[in-house]
């Protein structure tokens, strides 16, 4: 058995102008608009407003959100929320992040992960694509010095607006767009769903499989979309269906491997993921459950290629070495609810797939 979540979403160029008529639908009335120092400038940014101005109702605007969210931004915002109706979140997965758990209305320290319960609608429009935030149940919060993950079907927001019109800085369209290739790499070789009964996730399943292979035959025209904004249709909708697949599947070894990296270099998530991308696709091929999928991805792209052609860096270049393999498997393992999607992989192999990714 599994079970397929997804946001309602509307698709296109321009789509950013619908979100008063999301709003109406809604029945909202009084909003909190979450957005970003940068995208809250942005021309894309004024044509939002001026939609939901069509509401007529009470709107409220917060740029609260630089950099990776944390506790500190998300109990600024609950301040703001519980006189509103509705939140808009305009923005990357950060703000996107933000925008779920200050939908609670509780502050982080308050927030039981089993018990999280949105008290206001969540309309959100991604300006980045790579996160698939804008159709999951999650929202990763930096806590201190970790990043904690809230998995709770009640953070799926009610509606997404996919516009592909929408451009990000290079960088940004670089670590976000491998992000969205790890995504569907990973949940494409999770764990079959009939041997999942233990996670929030249903493991891979024709669906899910289905979604994950599309999308990486989209995604792989990132390096186009980032060099000069081609296929831009194609990296934001396969983004988006990239999210579905993990959303629902899981994500495994890569993404709890990243959240090592990050801790030791500091870099953005994308670039952390797609660092070992290549070692974890190369360690799979040898594993006989995972073989054939994995020769499947290697007929449509190389990760390695692609994370090269949008000049993200290598393990190497992120200045890990073999020292610090040790703490990367820790930190990595401790990670159970992801590494647990891809069991084979314990921490004899963990070494291994981080020492391939050295060579890289």
């Amino acid at each position: 058995m599994f079970f397929l979540r997804v946001s309602k979403t509307v698709y296109g160029e321009g789509a950013r102008r619908k979100c008063g008529e999301v709003l109406k639908k809604l029945k909202a009335k009084k909003v909190l608009v979450i957005t970003g120092k940068n995208t809250g400038k942005t021309s894309y940014f004024k044509d939002v407003l001026e939609s939901i101005d069509s509401i007529d109702g009470d709107v409220t605007v917060i740029d609260i959100v630089h950099g990776e969210p944390d506790r500190e931004v998300v109990n600024e915002g609950v301040e703001y929320v519980k006189s509103h109706d509705a939140i808009v979140a305009f923005g990357g997965g950060s703000v996107i992040d933000t925008a779920k758990m200050v939908s609670t209305g509780k502050k982080i320290e308050d927030v039981e992960s089993d018990k999280i319960e949105r008290i206001v609608k969540l309309v959100v429009i991604p300006t980045t694509f790579g996160t698939g935030s804008e159709t999951t149940c999650a929202s990763v919060i930096k806590v201190g010095s970790i990043k904690k993950g809230f998995l709770h079907e009640s953070l799926l927001p009610d509606y997404a607006i996919v516009d592909w019109e929408i451009k990000a800085p290079e960088s940004v369209a670089s670590s976000s767009g491998m992000d969205a290739i790890m995504h569907a790499f990973e949940a494409y070789t999770c764990i079959e769903s009939e041997k999942v009964n233990f996670s929030f996730y249903s493991g891979s399943n024709e669906i899910t499989d289905t979604l994950a292979l599309k999308a990486l035959k989209m995604l792989r025209n990132l390096p186009e979309y980032v060099s000069n904004y081609n296929y831009a249709r194609e990296i934001a909708i396969g983004s988006n269906i990239a999210g579905i697949a993990f959303g629902n599947a899981g994500v495994h070894f890569g993404h709890a491997a990243s959240y090592a990296i990050a801790k030791l270099s500091g870099a953005p998530h994308g670039v952390c993921v797609s660092s070992i991308g290549q070692a974890l696709m190369d360690w799979l091929k040898n594993l006989d459950s995972t073989k054939e999928k994995v020769e499947r991805i290697a007929k449509i792209m190389s990760i390695d290629d692609v994370r090269k052609r949008v000049k993200l860096p290598s393990l190497s270049e992120l200045g890990i070495g073999y020292d610090d393999i040790p703490e990367l498997v820790k930190t990595t393992m401790s990670i159970k609810r992801l590494v647990a999607m891809r069991p084979e992989i314990d921490e004899r192999a963990a070494r291994e797939i981080f020492e391939m990714a050295l060579t890289y």
